[in-house]
């Protein structure tokens, strides 16, 4: 099979882009990484409360978007059709995949450095491990501003991202969700050759409005 090829009769299809696709296989992988996501939410909930006991007081911590915690099986599907389409193999799809579960704490700007720290500390003494590769601190990006990292359990089965935000950054941040998707889909969407310049225009107004937005929230600096 080459390389963003499907082969065999497709099981989902997603309905506002017809190029992401997957057929019964593919689809029975990504769905039960997401089950096992779905699965592991309690013990991840429990673990970020946790979390919140010791440093909401000293470091004005708080949980935000909880709503959000488990990315949608479509959203996640979406993603590993796009994937495939370039090329990447089924099982790094599913293997590499580190924020099904996401958490975001926000923490007050004057505490925030040490707040980030002793989540570190803390995520260390209840047995997590950092996942390699996964920190990425973006307080000079002009269009998303925060600090996040993905961890797991020793044995490498459970997975999931922490967003580091101030108040002020998650608020941008969420007034900006619909034009960062369309500033990031460029990058995660393949494109034809047709909608290349438009959507780099739309890259470009997206940046714009959210620059403006964001000037307005100082950078913070990350553990």
């Amino acid at each position: 099979m080459s390389a963003g090829e499907n082969t065999g009769p497709v099981a989902w299809r997603d309905d506002t882009e017809p190029r992401f696709a997957l057929t019964a296989e593919e689809n029975g992988v990504v769905t039960a990484r997401w089950e096992a996501a779905r699965a592991a939410r309690e013990q991840l909930d429990a673990l970020v409360r946790s979390l919140l006991d010791a440093l909401a007081g000293s470091h004005g911590a708080a949980w935000e978007g909880k709503q959000y915690r488990l990315k949608g099986l479509r959203a996640f599907r979406r993603e590993a059709a796009a994937e495939l389409l370039e090329g990447v193999p089924l099982e790094k799809v599913v293997a590499k995949v580190n924020d099904l579960n996401r958490y975001t704490l926000t923490f007050d700007p004057a505490h925030y450095t040490e707040g980030v720290r002793q989540t570190y500390a803390l995520l260390h003494a209840r047995g997590q491990a950092i996942v390699v590769g996964s920190e990425r601190n973006s307080w000079e990006d002009p269009v998303y501003k925060a600090f996040h990292a993905s961890w797991q359990q020793p044995d490498g089965q459970v997975k999931f991202e922490i967003q580091f935000h101030t108040p002020e950054s998650f608020r941008a941040k969420s007034e900006n969700h619909l034009l960062y998707d369309l500033y990031r889909s460029r990058h995660t969407r393949p494109s034809l050759a047709g909608e290349r310049n438009a959507t780099k225009a739309h890259e470009l107004a997206a940046r714009s409005v959210q620059s403006g937005r964001h000037g307005r929230t100082p950078a913070k600096e990350s553990s």
